[in-house]
């Protein structure tokens, strides 16, 4: 008799194993369903993970609120639903904005980190002294005005570029700009450039250097400091290997 009762027992462990077996996928699912379901309502639906504020960091030209503006997001929504690339698109579309980089900072903040065009150049606004100037960025990107003309930037004489434009005339000059060496930086009262294959500079000593195109200019400076041991009121390196001077 017990041995029929220890079979019966283990014909029934048997049977339950099996059910626990074929119950597990059906389990494991029940439970992701859930662990999934909870984290789309605490991205969605949770007052924790609503963008409840928005930082805006690296501004000095621009003020908060214009950074704010542009960058079109409204509280309240959740975090998770925040178009990240659209909105680092549209702050980036600000003319004083050089890069922009926007965060996620769980549960409910957004980051704007902006870095904004630094001047290196002012253009004469035209007409009217009154006017002020332009400042350009290093590519040549007119992205300021200013009523004064700002201490130790290059005076750069091109034709007055439109606010938001990129002048090729400029970023020809100011490729030369950061090509020449410190000291002969320091003697420039002023560059020119007509256009991106006609830059000129003018020294301290008042002589005008005609230097042409962006190109070449290792060969350039190399002409032009042999030139300039004799006086002259024109360096023209413009084509170095027929430099001349008058």
């Amino acid at each position: 008799m017990s041995g029929l009762v220890r079979a019966e027992s283990l014909f029934r462990a048997r049977r339950r194993a099996r059910r626990l077996r074929s119950a597990r996928p059906a389990l494991l699912l029940a439970i992701v369903t859930t662990l999934v379901g909870g984290v789309v309502w605490v991205g969605y639906a949770s007052p924790l993970m609503r963008l409840s504020s928005i930082t805006v960091k690296g501004t000095s030209r621009l003020s908060t609120a214009q950074v704010l503006a542009a960058a079109g997001v409204r509280a309240g929504v959740p975090l998770v639903e925040v178009p990240v690339g659209d909105v680092r698109r549209r702050v980036a579309s600000l003319t004083p904005v050089a890069r922009v980089r926007v965060d996620r900072d769980w549960p409910n903040r957004l980051v704007i980190r902006v870095t904004e065009r630094r001047p290196v150049a002012t253009v004469s606004a035209g007409g009217d002294a009154g006017r002020g100037v332009v400042l350009l960025d290093s590519a040549g990107v007119a992205f300021a005005a200013d009523p004064t003309v700002p201490t130790g930037l290059l005076d750069l004489r091109i034709p007055p570029p439109a606010l938001g434009d990129t002048s090729s005339a400029g970023a020809a000059a100011l490729r030369v700009w950061d090509q020449l060496p410190p000291d002969v930086r320091r003697e420039i009262r002023w560059m020119r450039a007509d256009t991106p294959d006609a830059v000129s500079f003018e020294l301290a000593r008042g002589s005008t250097v005609v230097w042409g195109s962006a190109t070449d200019s290792g060969e350039k400076l190399s002409v032009l400091a042999a030139l300039m041991r004799s006086r002259a009121s024109v360096y023209d390196v413009s084509t170095p290997s027929v430099a001349v001077t008058r």
